[in-house]
């Protein structure tokens, strides 16, 4: 491929980098080859040991290496350099000029890299306009800290996979999502103040966020990192409730997966099948959706964990296996797809594949929602690693204050598997009263209060599970349970042969989804 951007064009075949009047410029091929790699990830925020990782795979070398490769693209670059490239403090590098690609030697039509800071909204992301932080103090300082402000939201909100950030210089009215945020020096600390807008300029959100003056006048990473959270939960949130009142004619792949997302929350078997439809409408408007694959294999899932919908067995394993696969193989750094992909392995019992793309997932540079957390940590506990799923999950929980009931019967299932019961009741008994018809809940439920002692109650919590799943022994990997271990499933089906096992017939429910 060719790749145009900023009056260059970069010839993968050739191996050559043209300046503007198309004069050939040098390249080492290390500092060649960095650039192809971010022409490919334009607008994405690239740590340093990313792309160390990727230019010397399975060598140590210092960062010198990579300081070198970047100061000759600079070099290259001349004035347009600052333009090109953009770095982030302490994070990394972003490609940040617009992109297009073109098949070598100028055949063919050229198209856009997506995503690329000035590129057109998009119908799978929502798209946010970053305008530059004001200084409502004039002074060098206030200045300083605007100006810093204005890359560091920029380049986190930037690793958020369902946002576009775009900046607001050249398209100051277009559609999307507009941030405003000021920042000004207060008597004992730094004060930021942040409005979301629409297009028409109407306020969606407000907030304020700030810092003591001993921690410097650059916000600290832990506090910048949740605010930008908030910001796209915001940005959701409003984008959920247009899709809610758009007419079907009007709706983009985005409203379809936004609707697809919201109904099959909600954890009913009506609302999966609605969610369903939702997602495959969202992949018939844009085959290429990552995310919808991620969440159709969700949805299809629960064919088996739940016996919702059709086909069932192993049909419906292999077809959730076909559409995680297909979400990784068109977004590989999504913490969603690899997420996704991780469970659907575990349902297949290709155990340590499971567990190595678990991790994976939460190894990103992008964000891990408490939904791909929550699969991860299912993963790794039912293949022997609680703790480790533990802490895994309740970071997730603390971070999203807003996460829904059901992913509270996930941490009380995991604390289960890792032997503390106690814990695991406070957080199960939380969730059934909140959701009293979800049957994954009751099920850890009558094995903590079975091991607890408190039989009454457990029976009283079997009594729902077989209201919600109908009778049946539990059988594992045939029916709803996908533990690796022996152990853990007898720990399962003793504890509610001991509550009062009901007649043979469909099996419980497992809480290994939602």
């Amino acid at each position: 491929m060719a790749y145009r951007f900023e009056g260059f064009v970069l010839d993968t075949v050739r191996g050559t980098l043209l300046g503007p009047g198309e004069v050939e410029l040098s390249l080492r091929p290390k500092a060649f080859g960095l650039l192809v790699h971010l022409l490919e990830r334009p607008a994405r925020l690239m740590s340093r040991v990313e792309l160390l990782d990727a230019l010397w795979p399975g060598m140590v070398v210092t960062d010198d290496s990579l300081t070198q490769c970047i100061s000759e693209l600079r070099k290259a670059f001349g004035e347009s350099a600052t333009a090109v490239l953009r770095t982030v403090p302490r994070r990394g590098y972003i490609l940040a000029a617009e992109v297009r690609k073109e098949q070598s030697a100028g055949t063919g039509s050229a198209e856009p890299v997506v995503p690329a800071l000035r590129s057109a909204p998009s119908s799978t992301h929502d798209v946010v306009f970053v305008h530059p932080v004001e200084a409502l103090d004039a002074r060098s300082v206030e200045l300083h800290v605007a100006d810093t402000m204005t890359v560091e939201i920029t380049a986190v909100l930037a690793t958020f996979e369902h946002l576009r950030v775009l900046r607001s210089v050249e398209v100051p009215a277009a559609n999307g999502y507009h941030l405003h945020v000021a920042v000004r020096s207060a008597v004992t600390k730094w004060r930021s103040t942040v409005r979301l807008e629409d297009a028409a300029g109407a306020t969606i959100w407000g907030d304020r966020l700030e810092w003591p003056h001993e921690d410097g006048p650059e916000p600290p990473e832990e506090a910048l990192l949740s605010f930008a959270a908030e910001i796209d939960r915001q940005i959701n949130r409003e984008s959920l409730r247009r899709a809610t009142v758009k007419q079907p004619a009007e709706r983009t792949a985005r409203d379809y997966y936004l609707l697809g997302k919201e109904h099959h929350l909600r954890s009913t078997e009506a609302d999966t099948q609605i969610s369903r439809e939702m997602f495959d409408r969202a992949i018939a408007a844009d085959p290429d959706y990552a995310a919808a694959h991620a969440w159709q294999a969700y949805a299809v899932q629960r064919a088996i964990t739940h016996g919702w919908g059709q086909p069932g067995g192993q049909a419906a394993r292999d077809l959730a296996l076909q559409h995680a696969r297909r979400a990784v193989e068109l977004a590989p750094d999504s913490p969603l797809c690899l997420g996704r992909l991780a469970f659907v392995l575990l349902l297949h019992q290709r155990w340590e594949e499971a567990v190595s793309v678990a991790r994976a997932a939460l190894r990103t540079d992008r964000p891990v929602y408490v939904a791909t957390r929550a699969d991860c940590a299912d993963v790794l506990a039912t293949c022997g690693h609680a703790e480790e799923a533990v802490g895994i999950l309740r970071q997730g929980l603390a971070l999203d204050t807003y996460s829904r009931p059901g992913f509270r019967a996930v941490l009380g299932r995991v604390l289960v598997l890792a032997g503390r019961v106690e814990e695991a009741l406070v957080e199960l008994q939380w969730c059934a009263a909140r959701l009293p018809d979800y049957a994954p809940c009751y099920l850890s439920l009558v094995v903590a209060l079975t091991e607890l002692g408190q039989i009454d109650k457990a029976r009283l919590a079997l009594r729902d599970l077989v209201r919600l799943q109908g009778e049946g022994t539990p059988r594992n990997h045939t029916g709803s349970y996908f533990f690796r271990y022996d152990a853990d499933f007898e720990r399962f089906r003793s504890a509610v042969e001991a509550a009062g096992s009901v007649a043979v017939g469909r099996p419980l429910e497992s809480s290994n989804s939602l």
